[in-house]
């Protein structure tokens, strides 16, 4: 008996950089938290290290869930995007057939024209930062029939795979 396996399987992960919007609400949670600590010490003093532990316990966790990923998984023609919040929590952001990709091409201005006959409802951007190299967009449609905007970083493992579900709709493959 010859077994023959074509399934098609890549995962990745991407890790998003903070914005200056994030490390300034990192800042302010730090700032915020060293003034109410020095209000309690000042005020509260009997409670001042319960409420040392819960300021710093705070703080901790809110720095922590500004660390967010992307994991990308195209598994037979199906592809799932995943944000993870502090390593812990996941949240699905897409989840799609290939079937219900319209386009996919670099995010450049040589592609541009490939969105013009699309109203997109929706832009999802699941790449580490918008000035990241080797961004790619994805239009698709979604289960109401609306056209959603997707920004991603797939390898070139990934748009190969890609590519053996959709070669007529992907542009710009070497890129």
């Amino acid at each position: 008996m010859n077994f023959h396996n074509d399934d098609t399987f890549v995962e990745e992960l991407i890790v998003r950089r903070n914005s200056i919007v994030n490390l300034l609400i990192m800042m302010g949670m730090i700032l915020g938290g060293v003034l109410v600590i020095m209000l309690a010490f000042v005020f509260l003093t009997a409670i001042f290290p319960a409420v040392l532990v819960i300021v710093v316990f705070g703080i901790y966790l809110g720095i922590k869930f500004q660390g967010v990923e992307y994991e990308y998984c195209f598994t037979n023609g199906d592809f799932d995007v995943d944000k993870i919040m502090a390593k812990r929590k996941r949240k699905r952001l897409v989840e799609i057939n290939h079937k219900q990709v319209k386009v996919m091409a670099p995010y450049t201005a040589e592609f541009e024209s490939e969105t013009r006959d699309y109203k997109v409802s929706q832009v999802i951007d699941a790449s580490a930062h918008k000035n990241a190299s080797g961004r790619w967009f994805m239009i698709y449609e979604d289960n109401d029939g609306k056209y959603v905007f997707l920004v991603f970083q797939p390898s070139k493992r990934m748009r190969e795979a890609l590519r053996r579900y959709m070669r007529s709709r992907i542009k710009g493959m070497d890129a």
